[in-house]
């Protein structure tokens, strides 16, 4: 199916959620408050832009929740809202290649990932590495106890 319009994406119409291991264990969270700008292809001019509130993170567990806004982890203090824009988005059968640059702490890195279009939805899942961006630099650098690549996953409702 072939979208021809803007699509305004966020936490209300989405889900925005982060996964990977800490110490053996499997942590799950959720990016709380999000907005996203959705033009794809065959638009003249596709283009996804988004923000998030990087202290909107929660993950349930009070440990992990009071840790992530630390200067170690998420610094929410310095860096308050991370970004994605697109640099490119090509039509992929029934979905979208998309190419980008991640900013979160101040780093930008490049990211690409296939945003599939299953009908009623939007899905997307990619891997970012949390060292690249001096995530748990200080109290995790070798990423003996918090992996290193923390699995993102994207789930929005098509209007």
């Amino acid at each position: 199916m072939v979208i021809a319009s803007e699509i305004q994406a966020n936490n209300n119409n989405g889900k925005l959620q982060f996964s990977g291991e800490h110490a053996g264990m499997v942590f799950t969270g959720e990016f709380l408050e999000w907005h996203a700008s959705i033009i794809l292809p065959p638009e003249k001019h596709a283009l996804i832009t988004a923000s998030f509130n990087v202290a909107s993170a929660k993950t349930g567990d009070a440990t992990y929740d009071e840790t992530l806004p630390e200067e170690d982890w998420f610094y929410v203090e310095k860096y308050p809202k991370s970004t994605f824009v697109s640099d490119t988005i090509v039509q992929n059968g029934a979905g979208y290649q998309v190419r980008g640059t991640l900013e979160l702490r101040g780093k930008r890195q490049k990211i690409a990932f296939v945003l599939e279009d299953k009908g009623d939805v939007l899905e997307a899942n990619f891997i970012v590495d949390r060292l690249a961006f001096d995530i748990g630099r200080e109290s995790d650098v070798s990423a003996e106890w918090v992996s290193k690549d923390i699995k993102m996953s994207l789930l929005i409702d098509k209007p």
